[in-house]
């Protein structure tokens, strides 16, 4: 089984460097929603593993499946598609960092998350593949750091909750509180993502005010 976790997380920190190279907003949503299919995944094998323990873990997959796997994407992308005539063409204009730099740096992040891992939880869990939510944790802080676009940005908000319930999985999993924890960062990701598509479209309709006085002033 810890194989298979191995495998589950190097998918996942590939995932996650992916989203950092991208620069289409229609792209990071989807891997993303790709991301949290697979930490469900990563749930329901630990549930597995865990048979005194399976039923909440299992609560928690459905949860991240049904909510940062299927509904927040699909509201972004809708909120995309109404907000903008050519949704997969909103992109990141220009990124803090270019490609190598990013390269760089996320691989030094990868290698402090697994410092971070080996050094406090390590001689509690032993478990080799544990380091994965410290990567993807500082990743998706970089994420948020060297973007601009407000959708990216929202996206490493997503990728730190995903980090915070593989982690929960693991350290917290036989505890009943842990489902309430997972869906009140459903919630909050819901919350922020309301907002995030409030504040863009006023700022669109500020924008194509600004340009009907133009118009109008001749």
């Amino acid at each position: 089984m810890e194989q298979i976790f191995q495998i589950l997380g190097f998918f996942l920190i590939v995932l996650t460097l992916l989203m950092q190279w991208e620069i289409y907003v229609n792209r990071v949503i989807l891997l993303f929603s790709i991301s949290s299919f697979i930490v469900a995944l990563f749930l329901v094998l630990l549930g597995t593993s865990k048979p005194g323990e399976g039923t909440l873990l299992f609560v928690l997959a459905g949860l991240t499946v049904f909510t940062r796997g299927l509904i927040i994407p699909i509201i972004m992308n809708r909120a995309l598609h109404s907000l903008y005539k050519k949704p997969w063409r909103v992109r990141e204009d220009k990124p803090a960092m270019g490609v190598g730099g990013s390269i760089l740096v996320s691989l030094a992040l990868i290698l402090g998350g697994y410092f971070i891992y080996q050094n406090s939880l390590y001689e509690v869990l032993k478990i080799k593949s544990g380091s994965v939510p410290f990567a993807l944790f500082l990743q998706a802080s970089l994420l948020i750091i060297s973007r601009k676009n407000a959708y990216i940005q929202m996206m490493g908000f997503l990728v730190m909750e995903n980090a915070v319930v593989m982690l929960s999985g693991w350290v917290f999993s036989g505890l009943p509180f842990i489902v309430e924890a997972g869906a009140i960062l459903d919630l909050l990701g819901l919350v922020v993502v309301s907002s995030l598509i409030i504040r863009v479209r006023e700022g669109a309709i500020m924008q194509e005010g600004d340009i009907y006085e133009k118009e109008l002033r001749g």
